[in-house]
């Protein structure tokens, strides 16, 4: 099996232990060169979460895997890229969704909400993981206000689904979610403005 990382060749046996032996190996390079993981691409698909499973499930069949190693600036850049396409997409539908909450919610509306709060957890952890990284985000102090108020609202509108107060939830999406998508949507852009 042959592993890819930063142009550097590795060759391993596909023998019982051989991913814990590539894992070690990516960890140990991009520690050693101070860069981020990625995804990998095993035998020309990309795979970007269980990638031990992923392996695992076809020891036999992998020939070839080649791990995705970024800068801290590359992987910034992406996840800033990413923050303003999903916004940009998110925000129409969240004022949708609003809409859709004060009048009747149907059980796509509920649907839509459970999308919503997975964008929502994802924007979150995506925010708090460049929070952690040394890094030169203009007007960086806007985001963090955003993972202040969602870790304060979050809460509130689990406890309004719960109830199932629909229009309590239209409220928290439509006067504390929603600033939140179109203060990072705007702050993203910025920062396009800034390179």
């Amino acid at each position: 099996m042959k592993l890819t990382i930063l142009d550097q060749i590795y060759m391993f046996d596909n023998e019982t232990n051989v991913t814990e032996k590539i894992i070690e190996k990516i960890n140990s390079i991009i520690s050693e060169k101070n860069l981020f993981f990625s995804h990998l691409i095993i035998d020309g698909q990309e795979v970007y979460e269980d990638h031990e499973e992923y392996m695992l499930a076809k020891i036999e069949d992998v020939k070839e895997i080649e791990a995705i190693v970024k800068t801290v600036q590359e992987l910034i850049d992406d996840v800033l890229i990413t923050l303003d396409d999903y916004t940009s997409r998110a925000i129409p539908e969240i004022k949708r969704l609003v809409n859709e909450f004060y009048q009747i919610p149907s059980e796509n509306t509920w649907l839509s909400l459970t999308y919503l709060l997975d964008g929502i957890d994802w924007l979150y952890q995506s925010l708090k993981k460049i929070d952690q990284i040394k890094h030169s985000i203009v007007n960086w102090g806007k985001f963090v206000k955003s993972i202040a108020v969602f870790e304060v609202e979050l809460p509130n509108l689990m406890e309004a689904i719960e109830n199932k107060d629909s229009i309590l939830i239209a409220d928290i999406i439509q006067y504390e979610i929603l600033p939140q998508f179109e203060i990072i949507n705007g702050e993203t852009k910025k920062n396009f403005a800034v390179k």
